[in-house]
């Protein structure tokens, strides 16, 4: 679908833009840089393996093109939100029937058949559509970090928010049926981060998000004191963070504990000795490549993002992942601060607090297909409403 996509796009607009901003010459570098590895490969790799590695890191860049030029008008953008609250609703039920059902039941079945641990307590941690929880979760931290923030842009326009209430609350509640522990942290901090800027710089919003913040909470805590289903998927989040924790600090358990997964995350270069300044090559961490390769190392347990990214790419690939991530984030925080409407600030606000993580490799936009999508389409609609709001000013 977006092989086909790009391809009609490009054959319709042939003309490549300059480069005008440092995100694009640090992207244009990567890629360069990368492909040496057609050439360098100590582990004689196939050409499916770096081929799997360019969709890995690049498939989805095409996206900052093409989205400005779709999503020319604030209303365009309203309506993918809207669509985005209606199909999330099938989505987040699934989620929940599937939590009360057996792991191996059918609408439970994992790709791997082997993974039947996949519980919380007595009930199985809820991926709906998706083929693991992971994937479910970057679903999730987009969805809801995007409507949170639209609940807030509704009620400043003094729209209907009743519909949308409810698909947050669903939504929530998936969130603590997956039962992980970082992305439950990261949407806790999206939403404090929405309620306190848009209390603290939206001075017309004040009485009404006052007003919201204790109707929400009085219906939270009734939701989950009245409702079995809430108070279940809660209690039973909170209990299995506490067993991770104890069974980690009494048999001493290396990344069980959440600070030792925190600690992984960040230290990226933490195998760049092994890895050196070129890598293994692109590819050959990625979990779909591992039945094509021969010769490869297998006496490094590497998990997170950070630290295959430096196994592949080696510390110079990881130093201009950071520099192109740091670049991203930078310039969507500028035209963040520069943004004049309030409407497209609101809207701003929930795309840079998804682009903000993985400068710190605490999610996975490069081995998790949504997540990377997710991570270029947020940047992409940054773009797309600096172009929205240029021509609302150009009009006026």
């Amino acid at each position: 679908m977006f092989g086909l996509t790009y391809t009609w796009y490009f054959i319709n607009n042939p003309r490549i833009s300059k480069i005008n901003y440092s995100y694009q010459l640090i992207i244009t570098i990567l890629i360069i840089y990368s492909s040496l590895h057609l050439i360098y490969n100590p582990f004689n790799t196939s050409t499916l393996v770096v081929a799997m590695g360019f969709i890995n890191y690049f498939f989805f860049i095409p996206l900052i093109i093409m989205t400005p030029a779709f999503f020319n008008s604030i209303e365009r953008l309203i309506k993918f939100l809207k669509w985005l609250m209606i199909i999330s609703i099938p989505i987040f039920i699934l989620g929940i029937i599937q939590y009360f059902l057996p792991p191996d039941d059918i609408l439970n079945k994992l790709v791997n058949e082997d993974q039947l641990f996949n519980k919380v307590g007595v009930y199985t941690r809820s991926m709906s559509v998706f083929t693991f929880v992971k994937t479910y979760n970057v679903y999730l931290l987009f969805t809801l970090t995007l409507l949170f923030s639209y609940l807030f842009y509704r009620i400043k326009n003094n729209l209907s928010i009743w519909l949308l209430t409810t698909v947050l609350l669903l939504g929530i509640l998936n969130m603590f049926m997956t039962s992980s522990r970082l992305p439950i942290g990261l949407l806790s901090i999206n939403f404090l981060l929405i309620i306190f800027f848009s209390f603290l710089f939206i001075p017309k919003l004040r009485k009404s998000l006052t007003i919201f913040l204790v109707f929400a909470s009085i219906l939270f805590l009734s939701i989950y004191n009245l409702s079995s289903t809430y108070k279940i998927a809660v209690d039973a989040f909170f209990t299995r963070a506490t067993i991770i924790e104890t069974v980690a600090e009494r048999k001493n358990l290396e990344n069980y504990k959440a600070t030792d997964r925190l600690t992984d995350r960040i230290t990226a270069f933490k195998y760049s000795n092994e890895s050196g300044l070129f890598g293994f090559g692109i590819g050959t961490t990625y979990q779909g490549t591992g039945m094509v390769l021969s010769n490869y190392r297998t006496d490094l347990p590497f998990e997170e993002e950070g630290e295959r990214i430096v196994l592949e790419l080696g510390i110079i690939g990881g130093i201009l992942l950071i520099l192109l991530r740091w670049s991203i984030f930078l310039f969507a925080l500028l035209s963040f601060l520069n943004t004049k409407k309030v409407s497209i600030t609101l809207l701003k606000i929930a795309l840079l607090l998804v682009i903000l993580p993985p400068i710190f490799f605490l999610n996975n936009p490069t081995f998790n297909y949504f997540d990377g999508f997710s991570y270029w389409f947020s940047f992409a609609l940054i773009l797309a409403l600096n172009h929205i709001e240029m021509k609302q000013l150009n009009e006026n």
